[in-house]
């Protein structure tokens, strides 16, 4: 078998020259390739962003309103009675915490003080 097309060569300019043109037109072309891919799903993505942007300044408008109908039912339903009876329940939650406090660092206090015997 005649294997002489295989040994190697001196390498000639122009073949240099061809094989860079060669390898930078796969590249432009590749590039180009990609390029043509990307546009394709931009546009039809493009709806998309749209409608999710158009959403979330909905949502936001929604949530702006919840908010201003809190506001407005505090401000006209909640009377001076219901504050005042949720002022008196954490003013005994407070003092019930307290006195249970108080309780429990007395007896580790008499622990503590006791004498080994």
């Amino acid at each position: 078998m005649d294997t002489s097309f295989l040994a190697p060569g001196p390498i000639t300019w122009p073949a240099l020259v061809a094989c860079i043109a060669a390898l930078w037109g796969l590249a432009k072309a590749a590039d180009w390739a990609l390029a043509k891919l990307k546009t394709g799903t931009r546009e039809a993505v493009s709806p998309l962003t749209i409608d999710m942007s158009a959403a979330k300044i909905e949502i936001r408008r929604l949530e702006d309103t919840l908010n201003a109908f809190k506001v407005e039912v505090a401000q006209k339903y909640v009377t001076g009675d219901v504050i005042s009876r949720l002022e008196h329940r954490i003013d005994d939650m407070v003092s019930s915490v307290r006195s249970e406090m108080k309780e429990t660092r007395d007896a580790m206090l008499k622990a503590f003080m006791r004498r080994p015997e």
